[in-house]
């Protein structure tokens, strides 16, 4: 079979398995969408302290390779608690955050965290007041004193629609849960009380170009509602409208250069040939073409001729001036600016052996440059809870319109949006309610809606789904468990790299001449074969010759560049996530592929198909266990398959809950993703297995993590790094680590942070980080190379208006 046939129908099966996979769970959803729901008590038990999970906060290296950006600024909770907060840390080290009474439990990208999993207990309350029994009403039963955030009851006379008891009203949104409206979005939570929020972030250092980033967003409406539906159903409904601007990754350069001394051999050959012409009238001819190259045609970094200057042609008229001077003692081209004859210079033609046992001294450098480009958006939220005092769903709807400046993919993406703008959106049933029923909202029902799994990196374009849970359990203090199925559509980042090898000298002292040697006149022979032509200069009258030759050498440094031009753009990506919570436990699992339509040949892959699945337990005892994977269909080195797992134990230290231990041992296994571009090979992560522990002592925190290297293929290296953090007023906190022992070529030995508040009431937050970095080139230069160093200085501020 032909290949471009075979390799059309591969790619054609990929899609339809694809869009299989789509339909199949797409109608899963509208089936759940649609059936009845019914009251079950589902099995397990939250623990009365909810607690909450988070990733630690990372420092950004200079030797980190990923194209795909940070955020500009550590994110804040909504609690107020930002990633300045705590200390700095080698960008593979985790920290204890403060807890906040909600669980969202860790992904499986984000391994290494020892959480501190027993914070102080705090008991679970229903989110809002406005759900009391009273609006549940039985027939001809009006309450007399309706609560301060009720709908208000039709008054005698007015019109009524019969689909509700209490018809739909804008509820006062100073007197709604912001937890109830909390939504992700962008990598950024957003709720009913969100204003305008810009994050700005700047990074520095000697051997990168400035790189400045922001993330703009703005709530430009939100109304909430209420009501009460005929078969007595609550229902809640709120709508946020957001609008935002912010940079994204586009174009990264990374050049690491070698300079190596060298002492370079040039030439330089200069022949002439003149005698009387063969016209016989007694005047001066030249018998050679006039070529010359000198400093004006040699590129200076190369040294190399660039061209050669055509001086004269075979046969022409040499004038009296100029026979003269080529009279004279040394090579002469000619007199008044004239040039006969070849004049060749050639600065590099070979090198010059170092003396035995001589080893040169390698100097290598990385350099990094980023080019960011700018995303804009608008996006409205849509969401529905329905409660009939045994059970709730929640419906949520997100649509988004998204541009990204300069990304090569304009037209694929637009039709993307037109897609996400008309796709229809999920509405769950529910059974009718019972008089006099009691209104209990199980909040993890929210929990479970912000905990599936979104894409990183990536601007949501749709997303719609439908959760369910049961509001009361055996224990009314202990919320049953919820799920939540959703279908997202969005825009995903692909990296497209090539690579360059290139080199160029550096003259450290002018040339010298080594040897020379020539001579003229007009009594040897000369034999010239010019374009099939030939002849001797014995057959010339008055002929004369001149020829002389010069070796130089310079002593240079040779420094040999290779570049990755990694070039960033947006495609199509479609995921099916879900999510089950229930007690201490959470259950996710989610399939997609970001799809090439075909426009950009150069990427790698047309679909990166992918499906994958993380579960963890936290037990009362402080003992956690996270274990997940996921596999990709044609990965690279963004979206690779892995394996990974942690176990955490806390432990109390007296009787003051801010004092205790953590211990933990956590592996990532990475599979594939490395890809090679002319035989180098290009990886963003490395396998680890770590064990590590963080100690809580009031305001001091004190952490150390031991890796072990070669027990999995590609693995990080033997290193043992120390973290220590200090919050010395409830605004201010610094940090810091050190790297007591790294044997890894790329290495962070040490760094410091601090991190203030400005306005804890607006999440305002001002973050300042310095990051050290080594690459250690004797690793793969010898022992003559350099340890190159450099120095990531970083500020970032996020303000709340």
């Amino acid at each position: 079979m032909d290949s471009q046939l075979l390799t059309y129908l591969k790619t054609k099966s990929k899609l339809a398995y694809a869009g299989i996979a789509i339909a199949s769970w797409y109608c899963i959803l509208a089936s759940n969408a649609s059936a009845q729901t019914t009251s079950t008590e589902l099995a397990g038990a939250l623990k009365e302290n909810n607690d909450k999970i988070v990733p630690p906060t990372q420092i950004s290296s200079t030797t980190n390779n990923s194209p795909t950006r940070q955020r500009p600024a550590p994110e804040v909770s909504e609690d107020g608690e930002d990633g300045g907060g705590n200390p700095a840390v080698d960008p593979q080290i985790a920290q204890v955050t403060t807890p906040i009474t909600n669980i969202v439990l860790p992904t499986i990208l984000s391994p290494l965290l020892f959480p501190n999993l027993l914070p102080q207990s705090t008991p679970i309350q229903p989110i809002n007041s406005i759900f009391i029994k009273e609006l549940l009403l039985a027939p001809n039963n009006t309450p007399a004193v309706p609560s301060e955030n009720t709908p208000t009851p039709l008054k005698p006379g007015a019109t009524k629609d019969p689909r509700f008891l209490i018809p739909p009203a804008e509820t006062n949104p100073n007197l709604v849960d912001p937890f109830s409206t909390q939504v992700p979005l962008n990598g950024n939570k957003v709720s009913h009380f969100t204003r305008t929020v810009a994050t700005a972030g700047y990074e520095a250092g000697p051997f990168r170009n400035s790189d400045l980033s922001f993330d703009i967003y703005r709530m430009i409406g939100a109304k909430n509602t209420q009501s009460v539906t005929a078969d007595r159903v609550v229902r809640v409904k709120s709508q946020l409208d957001v609008v935002g601007l912010r940079t994204v990754t586009q174009n990264q350069d990374i050049i690491v250069s070698v300079a190596k001394p060298q002492n370079l051999l040039g030439v330089r050959q200069q022949i002439s040939l003149d005698g009387n012409c063969l016209d016989g009238s007694g005047r001066t001819c030249t018998y050679l073409p006039g070529i010359k190259i000198d400093d004006s045609v040699i590129d200076p970094d190369k040294l190399q001729p660039r061209g050669v200057l055509i001086t004269s042609q075979f046969g022409d008229v040499v004038s009296p001036s100029s026979v003269a001077a080529m009279r004279e003692p040394g090579f002469q081209g000619g007199a008044n600016g004239a040039n006969y004859g070849i004049d060749l210079y050639i600065p590099a033609i070979g090198l010059v052996n170092l003396p035995p046992g001589t080893l040169a001294t390698l100097t290598g450098e990385r350099q990094e440059k980023i080019s960011p480009g700018i995303a804009v958006n608008a996006t409205q939220v849509s969401q529905d809870l329905a409660n009939n005092g045994k059970e709730s769903t929640l419906s949520r709807t997100i649509r988004s319109v998204n541009y990204i400046n300069g990304d090569r993919n304009q037209l694929v993406n637009a039709f993307v949006n037109v897609a996400g703008q008309i796709l229809p959106e999920f509405q769950p049933s529910i059974a009718p309610g019972e008089p006099g029923a009691r209104i209990v909202v199980n909040p993890n029902l929210y929990h479970v809606a912000n905990a599936i799994r979104i894409p990183d990196n990536s601007q949501t374009v749709f997303q719609s789904g439908t959760g369910y849970a049961a509001s009361h359990g055996s224990d009314p203090r202990v919320p049953p468990g919820a799920k939540h199925l959703a279908l997202w559509v969005g825009l995903s980042p692909v990296v497209e790299r090539e690579f360059e090898r290139d080199y160029r000298y550096i003259t450290l002292r002018d040339p010298r001449i080594v040897t020379s040697g020539g001579g003229e006149g007009g009594t040897l022979p000369v034999d010239v074969n010019l374009n099939g032509f030939g002849f001797n200069s014995g057959g010339l009258k008055n002929a004369y010759g001149q020829g002389y030759v010069s070796v130089y050498n310079r002593d240079v440094q040779r420094v040999d560049i290779e570049k990755i031009r990694q070039r960033t753009d947006y495609y199509p990506h479609v995921s099916l996530t879900g999510a089950n919570l229930n007690g201490n436990t959470q259950w996710r699992y989610f399939t997609g592929a970001i799809v090439n339509a075909g426009f950009q040949p150069k990427t790698a892959s047309h679909v990166k198909a992918y499906v994958g699945t993380d579960y963890a337990i936290v037990n009362p005892r402080g003992l956690s266990l996270n274990v997940g994977g996921i596999g990709y269909l044609n990965p690279d080195p963004e979206y690779y398959s892995q394996l990974s797992t942690s176990v955490n134990q806390s432990i109390s230290l007296g009787a003051n809950p801010r004092n205790n231990l953590t211990l933990g041992i956590n592996a990532n296994y990475v599979i594939d993703g490395a890809i090679k571009i002319q035989s180098l090979p290009v990886r963003s992560a490395q396998s680890y297995v770590s064990a590590g522990m963080v100690a809580n002592l009031g305001d001091v925190s004190l952490g150390g993590t031991q890796f072990f290297g070669n027990l999995l293929p590609e693995s990080v290296e033997n290193k043992t790094i120390f973290n220590v953090g200090w919050k010395i007023t409830d605004r201010l906190k610094v940090g810091g680590f050190v790297s007591a022992f790294d044997r890894n070529m790329t290495k962070n030995p040490f760094g410091a942070s601090l991190g203030f508040d400005l306005d804890p009431s607006s999440n305002s937050t001002l973050y300042l980080g310095w990051n050290a970095a080594e690459i250690d080139f004797r690793r793969t230069l010898g022992p003559t190379a350099n340890i190159y160093k450099d120095n990531t200085v970083s500020v970032s501020l996020r303000y709340g208006f």
